[in-house]
């Protein structure tokens, strides 16, 4: 299993379980305040189904937007030729001096 299917794995974990967390702490809030266990599940169904949905709907307006990204140092490069040998190697130098390779 390669580092970055780790690092993937560890964050759905990660997700999976805060999500369970934090829906058990509003259910907790509801019960201490209502003192109705009904409640407190009926409002712990609903709170993972719209905070999953609405997570997922706020992130493909993130994916949207280009704020806070890093640009790749090779996108103002405008290319109007067919790449020579000697142009690919001067773009592999650029990308290792940058740490990309």
């Amino acid at each position: 299993m390669t580092r970055a299917s780790r690092a993937h794995q560890r964050a759905l974990a990660k997700a999976i379980s805060w999500r369970i967390f934090a829906t058990l702490t509003t259910m907790t809030i509801v019960y201490l305040f209502t003192g109705k266990i009904d409640l407190s599940i009926g409002v712990g169904i609903v709170e993972v189904i719209s905070k999953m949905l609405l997570y997922y709907l706020h992130e493909l307006i993130w994916e949207k937007t280009s704020w806070g990204r890093k640009r790749h140092p090779l996108s103002e490069f405008q290319i109007k030729k067919e790449l020579t040998p000697e142009d690919k190697e001067k773009i592999n130098q650029k990308l290792k001096e940058l740490g990309y390779l």
